[in-house]
């Protein structure tokens, strides 16, 4: 009664243990993990919203996306990161928001992240080398939500557009999901008024007739990026499409290189969060391997000692293909990161190693089950 009953509980460790790897193979590979997560990023460049060569088929940038072309420019960014606190960044002959090769390029706002449903007013302020923005809760720019600063170490000039960018990173993928809409840009400076704020440019879309604002912007993908002509205001919608969805309007006056405001009002309809890993169980990594992974790793070891000495075609049966269904979900998921470009550092590696170590082994001892016993059926 004995011998049956710790082999019975020896083969439902190891039948969990095939559910378990089952499980966790299901959610891993169903799992979207891309490098990027969906953005926008609004803000003053000295270049267009077209694609440089570099980032180009076969340029050196392609995989990357637009945001590491040469630029100058200033911008404040949402994302649907792990951490969606907004952003500021700028940069001098270099990637958007990459600074330059002195010093950083981007910060955080510390107090709030983005969200569904957000409505502020952003006012970016640069005062030679001094760099700083305020989120502001209502139009006239008087309660203050957040904010934030950075000390450049070079001056962004010639800033000409306004430009609004998406997360243009390859290849397509689930990185999340964020749109909204954009209105009531002002350009203000102080450099040639004595001191006193004046208005050099301004612009609603009030008065356009058709997607691109009478041509007024040039857009690189009319379906997510475009001016909505109903409610007259800049609608976005960001995913990891894998193509430039930038867009950019001319400003129709010089902005000084020294000391500006840039004011807009940006609200997010819809925001879906980069998945980090979850697959379609909707897991968190760390949990996955922990409640899947593990009992997978662990469970035959245990019925094999439980069983050390029990005769059982059917248990070494499914040790056996426990091992194999552990190493055939290491080769795949191997794979599947040398494909997407994923890097493997030495704590990824070690637990690769220990993986596949593991998986060898079991394989291994279930081989050993069935050998044993025939063995003992010959004698």
């Amino acid at each position: 009664m004995k011998i049956q009953l710790k082999l019975k509980l020896a083969i439902i460790l190891v039948s969990i243990s095939l559910l378990t790897s089952i499980l966790y193979g299901v959610d891993k590979f169903t799992s979207t993990n891309p490098a990027d997560a969906a953005s926008i990023r609004i803000g003053l460049s000295d270049k267009d919203s077209s694609s440089c060569q570099e980032c180009l088929k076969n340029g050196v940038f392609f995989n990357s996306g637009c945001k590491k072309c040469e630029q100058d420019g200033v911008v404040f960014i949402a994302s649907v990161g792990k951490d969606r606190f907004y952003n500021l960044g700028w940069s001098d002959n270099d990637g958007m928001y990459h600074g330059n090769e002195s010093c950083s390029g981007i910060t955080n706002f510390e107090k709030i992240e983005s969200s569904k449903n957000d409505t502020f007013w952003i006012e970016i302020t640069k005062n030679n080398l001094e760099l700083s923005s305020i989120i502001y809760s209502d139009a006239n720019f008087s309660t203050i939500v957040d904010s934030t600063s950075i000390n450049l170490c070079s001056n962004p000039t010639d800033l000409k557009f306004i430009r609004i960018s998406n997360e243009d990173g390859k290849p397509s993928s689930n990185g999340g999901l964020i749109a909204g809409h954009i209105d009531d840009f002002k350009i203000i400076t102080t450099e040639n008024s004595k001191n006193s704020p004046e208005l050099i440019f301004s612009t609603t879309f009030d008065e356009c007739k058709n997607k691109s604002c009478n041509d007024t912007w040039t857009l690189q993908n009319s379906k997510n990026n475009f001016i909505n002509i109903d409610d007259n205001v800049f609608q976005y919608l960001s995913t990891i499409s894998g193509i430039n969805d930038y867009a950019h309007m001319e400003v129709n006056t010089k902005i000084p290189d020294n000391s500006w405001i840039l004011q807009f009002k940006f609200h997010i309809s819809e925001l879906v969060p980069h998945p980090m890993g979850k697959g379609v169980l909707n897991i968190e990594p760390e949990i996955r391997k922990l409640v899947f992974a593990l009992p997978s790793l662990v469970f035959p070891f245990i019925s094999l000692i439980i069983a050390k000495n029990e005769k059982s075609s059917l248990l070494g049966m499914l040790i056996i293909v426990s091992g194999i269904a552990i190493i055939s979900g290491f080769l795949y998921s191997s794979f599947v990161s040398i494909e997407n470009n994923e890097t493997f550092d030495s704590y990824r590696i070690i637990q690769l190693s220990i993986t596949i170590i593991t998986g060898i082994l079991i394989l291994l001892l279930g081989m050993r089950k069935i050998k044993n016993l025939g063995v003992i059926e010959k004698k």
